[in-house]
């Protein structure tokens, strides 16, 4: 599956149900991630949240520069806490070998969770799940 993945590693992390918000610490913490998956065949907003391991996923309608208005609504909304943004492509993000390379270009993990029709990236070897409804 062929597409870009912009992620940002926020400097924060937050439970949405519990209505939380911490700064990271340490090394060892995780943080929440704000993540657009963009692809010929749909796009999708992806919000992770450390504490509780929640998901919240958006699909997205057209926008003619889609990465453009990624990168400039992550400024408006979460610019005080990101922490990293990479823009990260794909020729097949099914591709083992393809993904550890990509990710290892910017540091970080390849631990890329490939869904039906998109993937997004979690900042730690667990299960993400939608837990809570956005209100």
């Amino acid at each position: 599956m062929r597409g870009t993945l912009l992620l940002a590693v926020l400097s924060v992390k937050g439970s949405y149900a519990d209505d939380i918000e911490f700064p990271l610490v340490g090394p060892d913490d995780i943080p929440n991630t704000l993540q657009w998956w963009i692809s010929d065949a749909s796009v999708w907003r992806i919000l992770t949240f450390a504490i509780d391991r929640d998901i919240h996923t958006y699909r997205i309608g057209d926008v003619e520069d889609m990465l453009g208005f990624a990168i400039a609504n992550n400024q408006k909304h979460y610019g005080d806490v990101i922490a990293a943004q990479h823009t990260l492509e794909f020729a097949d993000c099914r591709d083992a070998s393809e993904v550890e390379a990509v990710f290892a270009a910017v540091g970080l993990e390849p631990r890329l969770e490939v869904a039906e029709t998109f993937a997004f990236w979690k900042p730690e070897d667990a299960s993400y799940e939608t837990k809570s409804a956005p209100k």
